[in-house]
């Protein structure tokens, strides 16, 4: 299907803005906690068992994400603002494969709307500007789906090879990952109970794929089901998360998510009402129901795992059911749903920092280590201590710390210094900075020595304390 000249232009528009939103500012914050954790552990520096080690110290995934951010990072240059570039392209990729997915399903030009809903996701932009695997992984979710649904149209050697590949990437850059696979194993099973068709080579690949999730994720799973709780850090969804599923996440704000979980269902009863046959329809409503049930049940039984942005996969067919489903409905009531949808979605962007920061100045989001380290290089006292607690593994948390907040001292050419707390050599007087994205709020200092406090002083997320030891 070739595109004519207004296809093409609107097309360009679209992947223009979305690019362009993701890379535009995706490094005005600095790192919070979960990015400085990828930072620290892809430090190029470090041996590929050093990698390892510190990834078992310090991170709750798996070390895949880490590892090709560090060789990333051995041809780019170590730096932050490269961590979140593989982020801005892995995100900008995703809506041209996920516009393609569409476009394979539904030969026609809703996929443009489909591009559209990626481009301006508030949340995809968001994860588009992360040091973390989440851009990563909808991108190869959504590359595994395109490979997966040619494959049942069509199979063939290079196809089967390369859903080999990018479901060994898929599945090895985060446990969740594997709900896909289960939904494919279902929808696999369903289309033998309806039509006795057995697709052995995909089947074979899926087995498999389980088979090395086990021995990639059975340390997880036994960490996750351990009895400790000091630093684990979730809880079971409550009431208020049956009403809108994420949904509020996922689109900017409670009432958007309430828009768009009504449309998605009211376009999935229309669906079965009028039985059109769609059979792709069932994988992406299986996909969706597990990526919720599966985290819930196991929360319940063991220990809670459910955050939107582990399920960060679920837009692909969240948004594929809304493009695909307004399709197919009668031509007043697509033309009212996407322009209704449009309009919503392009306005919410003038109440987010996307569109608000070119007529206001941008509000900061994450902590302010760059300005609360020039606020210590400007006092008479530049010495400092961190107190962690509660962490997977405490000195490996300040390390990590330690490693970013040294980059930043070089980048802007600061004198100060990090002091272990238990130095016999203390100084008397010493910043305190607690950080409030992984301590409480009130940041108490907890140590043994007597101490005065002589000034506090907050940034976003961030408190300093000049403390006098007694």
């Amino acid at each position: 299907m070739r595109l004519d000249a207004y296809e093409k232009y609107l097309l360009f528009f679209i992947c223009f803005f979305g690019i362009l939103l993701r890379y535009i500012n995706h490094s005005y914050d600095n790192l919070w906690y979960d990015e400085i954790i990828s930072f620290w552990v892809a430090n190029p520096d470090f041996s590929f068992q050093e990698t390892l080690n510190q990834n078992r110290l310090i991170e709750v995934n798996s070390v895949t994400y880490n590892l090709i951010l560090k060789y990333f990072f051995l041809v780019f240059g170590y730096s932050a603002e490269n961590g979140r570039l593989i982020s801005v392209i892995c995100g900008s990729c995703s809506i041209l494969t996920v516009g393609y997915l569409c476009r394979m399903l539904e030969k026609n030009r809703i996929y443009l709307f489909a591009i559209f809903l990626t481009s301006f996701n508030i949340y995809l932009i968001s994860y588009s500007q992360e040091i973390r695997v989440y851009s990563m992984l909808f991108l190869f979710a959504s590359l595994n789906l395109i490979f997966f649904l040619k494959i049942i149209d069509k199979n063939s050697i290079i196809l089967s090879l390369g859903f080999a590949f990018s479901s060994i990437i898929l599945s090895a850059l985060h446990p969740f990952s594997l709900i896909i696979f289960l939904s494919y194993a279902l929808y696999l099973g369903l289309i033998f109970l309806n039509h006795k068709k057995i697709y052995k080579y995909l089947s074979l690949i899926i087995f498999l794929i389980f088979i090395f999730a086990i021995f990639v994720y059975l340390n997880n799973f036994l960490l996750t089901t351990d009895t400790q709780e000091e630093y684990f850090w979730m809880s079971n969804p409550d009431l208020g998360f049956f009403s809108n599923y994420y949904f509020s996440n996922f689109f900017g704000s409670r009432l958007l998510g309430l828009i768009f979980l009504t449309v998605l269902i009211f376009l999935i009863f229309n669906h079965y009402k009028k039985k059109i046959n769609l059979s792709h329809i069932d994988l992406f409503l299986i996909i969706i129901f597990l990526s919720y049930f599966l985290p819930i049940v196991f929360g319940y039984m063991f220990k809670p795992i459910l955050t939107s942005r582990y399920i960060i996969f679920v837009l692909i067919p969240i948004t594929l059911l809304i493009s695909i489903l307004i399709n197919h409905l009668h031509i007043k009531k697509k033309i009212f749903l996407l322009s209704l949808l449009i309009l919503l979605t392009i306005g919410n962007h003038f109440t987010e920092q996307t569109f608000k920061q070119f007529f206001e100045n941008r509000m900061v989001s994450k902590p302010e280590y760059s300005k609360a380290l020039k606020y210590i290089n400007n006092s008479n006292d530049k010495l400092y201590f961190l107190k962690v607690t509660k962490m997977k593994n405490e000195q490996a948390t300040i390390n990590a710390i330690n490693n970013y907040i040294n980059y930043i001292i070089v980048q802007n050419n600061l004198d100060v210094k990090f002091v272990p707390l238990e130095d016999n050599n203390n100084p008397k007087i010493i910043w305190h900075i607690c950080l409030q994205d992984i301590s409480e709020k009130k940041c108490s200092i907890n140590i043994k020595k007597p101490f005065n406090i002589l000034a506090i002083k907050n940034f976003n997320s961030i408190e300093l304390k000049l403390i006098k030891l007694l």
